[in-house]
């Protein structure tokens, strides 16, 4: 099948030809079997899909997205806070028992003790003598 002769055949679904261009066609299709039969089935093609039904969204479908993305937006808020309530519990407790054994090993009630930092005096630290133990 010739090239060109196809493509007057496709220009012709969508466009007038020229006198021209109309009588190449007209012969072409006359001598071509083939052409003839790419022409029906264009012509098939293009029947059915003008038949198709456009697909479409039943009316006030963004609006109805968005809150369903907002019900589970909020779900797993609530399902994160309460991860995070039994997680910052119990990490709470797990300070509170460390800095109670690191004051009790101590034996001193300060802010150093309950991290289990090692009492050291300004002397010790500006002359960097390793830390008693």
């Amino acid at each position: 099948m010739d090239p060109n002769l196809y493509n007057l055949l496709l220009r012709s679904f969508d466009s007038k030809l020229r006198e021209s261009d109309q009588r190449r066609l007209d012969d072409g299709l006359a001598s071509s079997e083939d052409l003839r039969r790419a022409r029906n089935d264009i012509a098939t093609l293009r029947r059915r899909l003008g038949e198709m039904k456009e697909p479409s969204f039943k009316p006030f479908f963004a609006e109805r997205v968005v809150q369903r993305l907002g019900r589970v937006e909020s779900s797993l808020m609530e399902q994160y806070l309460s991860v995070f309530r039994s997680v910052a519990i119990g990490a709470a407790v797990l300070v509170i028992i460390c800095g109670a054994y690191n004051i009790s090993r101590d034996n001193s009630v300060s802010f150093d003790s309950a991290l289990g930092f090692p009492h050291q005096t300004l002397e010790q630290i500006l002359a960097l003598e390793p830390p008693l133990e």
